[in-house]
């Protein structure tokens, strides 16, 4: 069990931000295995020895973008919930959160699917991290369907909805995954609503 947790033991500097934000997009465009601390410097405007007294090792980096991940994650679920009246429109209202994520320029894809792809197998750390964040959204998501009157197994189908549009939305290049996934979740909804006023 890893000792490492989604949620920083202490704030992040200007320059672990500046390194953070310069690895993601490089992990993101090329992967882990051809990016160098140099390669994360040039991107920071940054002189490589910072990057290493930032995150001495390629593993604290990477750590650190997925909690970096994870609590931008977890504020757009906080804003959604503070924005919807209705849980059954906060649920929608997930996807349209990543239909704009999936459409901007920068997107290629979740770092958790990704950086898990790359290193889950040789670094069980990094796979626990990955686990603990669907976990997390799961939870959030149970949460959310059990104020709406919905049963927990439809937070898991929302949940693969969530993971598979993700996925979908890498391959095709496209924010259609989304559209597609919010159109599943209404429908799982929409059955649900009509069992309860049968």
């Amino acid at each position: 069990m890893t000792s490492t947790t989604l949620t920083p033991t202490r704030s992040t500097t200007d320059v672990q931000r500046a390194v953070i934000d310069a690895a993601d997009a490089l992990f993101a465009e090329h992967g882990i295995a051809s990016v160098s601390n140099a390669d994360v410097a040039r991107r920071a405007g940054l002189d490589p020895s910072d990057v290493i007294a930032a995150y001495p090792t390629q593993h604290d980096l990477v750590v650190a973008v997925l909690q970096r991940w994870h609590a931008t994650w977890t504020a757009a679920l906080e804003r959604i919930a503070d924005e919807s009246e209705d849980p059954r429109d906060e649920v929608l209202a997930v996807f349209d959160h990543l239909e704009r994520c999936f459409a901007a320029e920068d997107w290629h894809g979740c770092a958790f699917i990704n950086l898990h792809a790359e290193l889950g197998r040789q670094d069980p750390e990094i796979a626990e991290l990955a686990r603990d964040h669907v976990r997390q959204v799961e939870q959030h998501l149970t949460q959310v369907c059990s104020r709406a009157g919905l049963p927990a197994h439809v937070a898991q189908t929302l949940v693969l909805l969530v993971e598979g549009a993700r996925v979908d939305s890498v391959v095709q290049r496209s924010p259609q995954a989304a559209r597609t996934a919010r159109l599943g979740a209404a429908m799982l909804m929409a059955v649900y609503g009509t069992e309860q006023s049968a």
